[in-house]
């Protein structure tokens, strides 16, 4: 069973029920109760109202007043399901003309969503889509095989590694895929980006269960300040909310949290001269040390340019 698939059945058992527990739903869905908690978050993650209740009889559920109106899906919201799974349907391969034929036909006469259509769910080039889309055929073979994997793998330094790795999970974030896997070599469970997957051979051995193996990873959020050109404020609304940006008479202020473990510097870069990090003092000596590390390699060109 896919991840939409075990999310579909979450959903109908959530509004078919008032509570229901981890353990019912792992057994019925054959999977471990972490990957329920998972799945369970990423229904929240979407939009809908999930709540815990704690206590004997505890478990999870929707909020009454959303399930007021469970089965009447709107045409709007079966239309984003249908692009969903056809996404799915054109770059992992997934069998979904079925599910999506039968909500089609449950769609009323609203024809507000004809003309929609998805060029591509990442930022990538085309080339880089197909390339892309080759390496995901050999990674959901493996998973649904449940075998192992050695690849060749490029870090964001350039550390070039080969890796055996057990994955388990394709995600789609930030406009790019990722996959989850265990990774031997660093014995712990690893987020690695396709487009530096540069090799990848299926090796004819069990894969290792990450079942119950957490990231050891914690995340800490700060508090991070930037100022912008005015003329950058077209581009600001691609990456902050509303209330997230503060328009001043000669500057614009954004202010947000962000996950320190993630490095923002190529993301600050993008700006050029148009930015400046005001908080926190840690981000902002980053970036100036990165600024500084170009421009002496600027000024280093140059110099060798007129050397006769």
């Amino acid at each position: 069973m896919t991840k939409v698939e075990r999310l579909l059945s979450i959903l109908v058992t959530l509004l078919n029920r008032e509570v229901v527990s981890a353990d019912e739903l792992a057994k019925k869905l054959e999977v471990s109760k972490r990957t329920i908690y998972r799945d369970i978050e990423s229904l929240g993650l979407s939009g809908l109202p999930v709540v815990t209740i704690h206590g004997r009889n505890g478990g999870v559920g929707l909020m009454p007043s959303y399930k007021m109106d469970k089965y009447l899906f709107s045409d709007e919201e079966k239309q984003k399901i249908i692009e969903s799974l056809k996404i799915q349907h054109n770059i992992l391969q997934e069998d979904n003309q079925v599910l999506i034929e039968k909500l089609e036909n449950l769609k009323g006469n609203d024809e507000s969503f004809n003309h929609l259509s998805y060029y591509s769910p990442t930022m990538h080039r085309i080339e880089i889509e197909q390339e892309t889309k080759e390496k995901l055929a050999t990674l959901r073979g493996a998973i649904l095989q449940k075998k192992k994997l050695k690849i060749k793998y490029i870090s964001l330094n350039g550390d070039i590694t080969s890796r055996v790795i057990s994955p388990s999970n394709i995600v789609l974030t930030n406009g790019s895929w990722y996959l989850e896997a265990y990774c031997e070599k660093r014995k712990d469970r690893r987020m690695f980006k396709l487009t530096r997957i540069r090799e990848q051979l299926l090796i004819d051995e069990e894969s290792t269960s990450i079942e119950g193996k957490e990231f050891n990873i914690t995340t800490i959020y700060e508090q991070a300040e930037l100022t912008f050109h005015r003329n950058q404020l077209g581009k600001l609304y691609d990456f902050f909310l509303e209330e997230e940006i503060e328009i001043r008479s000669n500057y614009i202020k954004v202010t947000f949290k962000y996950d320190s473990n993630r490095n923002l510097i190529p993301f600050l870069l993008m700006f050029g001269s148009t930015v400046d990090v005001i908080k926190p003092q840690t981000l902002k000596q980053e970036y100036y040390n990165e600024l500084n590390k170009i421009h002496k390699k600027i000024n280093d060109d140059n110099q060798l340019s007129y050397i006769p």
